[in-house]
């Protein structure tokens, strides 16, 4: 099965509600989705329908258990979900110290869901370089840079071409402009210029919406709750590229070790 990595080199980009929507997205699409959270903000539930009080979460049980599809847990979307958790400080540490130490911790964990060429994950991860996204460089195939028409992602696009945010040197690079209003001068300005930079490699931008925080309050993705929406139609439309593209390539469909 193919990994996707959405990454950041800054916070505040709308990475996390892009995963979950892509998720469900890319699930429309007929993949059978798994979505998973490196981030110990432990945000990516609230796309998904489970309650706020809910603190229950992969992490504590990441190291002991070697196989996480027995932790995945079943949402509304048909999304499978591995939320980060409520962990101790000594826990989140033992887990970014096997994500640092052990440069087989994640292949082995995911070799069951990695097996299936029906399915795919998608990685949410904290913003700037982690432990998490080092790791995942090493088995990701498709990674999804997130950027906001501001001057501070163009200060930081190189981090994202050629620099420490590359998340797999073999993998294929999609950006995704998000929060775009044309309406604003410099926002339409630097969404073209970070076009002209990346080129082929940009894959989307998507509107501002307020659909998009309506849906997380109310813990749904917007296909679901605003499906006639401008973000509801970006979403789709980043899904579609993004399914053309993990089908396109053979590569991304041949068994992981």
């Amino acid at each position: 099965m193919p990994l996707i990595c959405l990454s950041s080199p800054k916070g505040g980009v709308g990475k996390t509600t892009l995963a979950a929507n892509l998720a469900v997205g890319l699930h429309a699409r007929g993949w059978s989705c798994i979505a998973i959270d490196f981030d110990v903000q432990n945000a990516l539930r609230l796309h998904f329908g489970v309650p706020f009080h809910d603190r229950h979460g992969y992490v504590a049980h990441a190291i002991a258990s070697t196989d996480w599809a027995g932790l995945i847990r079943s949402t509304p979307s048909g999304v499978g979900l591995l939320p980060y958790g409520a962990v101790e400080d000594v826990q989140r540490f033992a887990f970014e110290h096997a994500l640092k130490a052990d440069p087989d911790f994640l292949v082995r964990r995911l070799a069951r869901l990695r097996a299936d060429p029906r399915c795919l994950i998608v990685a949410d991860t904290p913003p700037g370089p982690s432990s998490a996204l080092d790791a995942i460089s090493r088995i990701v195939d498709l990674r999804v840079a997130v950027m906001l028409p501001d001057a501070a992602s163009v200060s930081l696009l190189p981090l994202i071409t050629d620099g420490s945010l590359r998340c797999g040197t073999n993998s294929t690079l999609r950006v995704v402009v998000n929060q775009v209003d044309r309406r604003v001068r410099l926002n339409a300005d630097v969404t073209d210029f970070i076009s002209r930079q990346v080129g082929s490699a940009l894959s989307a931008t998507i509107h501002r919406d307020e659909s998009f925080a309506e849906a997380a309050a109310s813990r749904r993705s917007v296909l679901d709750y605003a499906p006639s929406s401008v973000a509801a139609q970006g979403i789709a439309a980043l899904a579609a590229q993004l399914d053309s593209c993990l089908r396109g390539d053979p590569m991304l469909h041949k068994a992981n070790p």
